[in-house]
């Protein structure tokens, strides 16, 4: 969300934590155009989805941390044999990056990026994709998301989903999610509670 204030800040559009939270989990290709043709910049989608990533880039040099709760529902996961799937709207190169970073690489045995589907979030391809790479049934997998599309994405899909939202704004758009919860040690609580 910094990183997209920043790019508003030097683009000259108003940022607002509601459009932010419309825009989070789609593809960078697809919302840099709808941003372009929103505010009628002159600048290119493409030019607007360098500048975020720059800026994302460096925010996430200085501030990049995990959710609390992150490291225990990986390692429960990993103890309990799951497969795990990271389905990001996020580029390779720097998804691979931080997951080295925070130590967290190893958890995932597939990660889908923007780069794997044609049609990002709120579309179901991206968890199809997932779920097809860990061999699982859409219907038996659990989708963790924090963003509205993500959601969408994931009940699209026909898994259960959790959602963890990360603002205000989007836990109030959820509503359509299995769960909500507010953090992911109340996730790993539901999770356990299913009865896997």
């Amino acid at each position: 969300m910094l990183a997209f204030e920043k790019m508003c800040t030097r683009l000259g559009c108003q940022f607002t934590q509601d459009y932010h939270a419309s825009i989070r989990g789609k593809k960078k290709s697809q919302w840099a155009q709808e941003f372009v043709s929103r505010f009628s910049l002159e600048e290119s989608g493409q030019a607007v989805a360098d500048l975020h990533t720059a800026l994302l880039l460096e925010e996430m040099d200085r501030s990049v941390s995990l959710m609390p709760g992150a490291k225990a529902i990986l390692s429960w996961i990993g103890e309990s044999d799951y497969p795990a799937a990271l389905v990001t709207s996020s580029d390779l190169n720097y998804v691979v990056t931080y997951l080295n970073k925070l130590g967290i690489a190893n958890s995932f045995q597939q990660i889908v990026t923007a780069e794997d589907v044609m049609n990002g979030k709120p579309d179901p391809e991206p968890y199809l994709v997932g779920a097809q790479r860990i061999e699982k049934d859409p219907g038996n997998c659990i989708v963790l998301e924090d963003s509205v599309n993500g959601v969408l994405a994931g009940k699209a899909s026909g898994a259960t989903v959790i959602a963890v939202p990360s603002t205000k704004s989007d836990r109030e758009q959820m509503g359509n999610s299995d769960y909500v919860v507010s953090s992911l040690i109340e996730a790993l609580e539901v999770v356990k509670g299913m009865g896997l």
